[in-house]
């Protein structure tokens, strides 16, 4: 049942560097450091059972169990998404990709979600008023 864990936790340090950084998400709330933190809670030697006191009848909470089976049905949910096993499987459409009505569409968008993390707040506020700002 160790080697079981281990082998779990591996996968889960495994996915954890291959996940690609969100730069536009607070780091703080980043899925590596959530990840790392569950691990880390799941890992704790209190996890496993929860203190009880019987004197005063007081229990403190317990942590979820470490369920081998459940960890290892989401890192392979989590292993098809890195490989790209639906896109691979269902390729999209180029017409759905890039619509008649306005082909670039998708890819400003990539561009914009690359650029505004580095941003200044002086670029943000003209970039902003460039939008509200149509000539059409």
């Amino acid at each position: 049942m160790a080697t079981g864990r281990s082998v779990a936790a591996q996968h889960w340090a495994r996915i954890i560097k291959r996940w690609p950084v969100d730069r536009v998400r607070p780091e703080h709330i980043s899925f590596q450091k959530v990840m790392q933190s569950r691990l880390q809670k799941a890992s704790s030697p209190t996890a496993a059972t929860a203190n009880v006191k019987a004197n005063e009848g007081q229990v403190s909470p317990a942590t979820p169990q470490f369920d081998e089976a459940k960890e290892m049905r989401q890192i392979n949910a989590l292993y098809s998404l890195l490989e790209d096993r639906y896109f691979k499987a269902y390729p999209m459409p180029a017409n759905l990709r890039n619509p008649q009505s306005m082909p670039t569409h998708y890819d400003d968008v990539i561009k914009e979600m690359d650029e505004a993390p580095t941003r200044t707040w002086i670029q943000s506020l003209i970039q902003r008023v460039k939008g509200s700002l149509r000539f059409s």
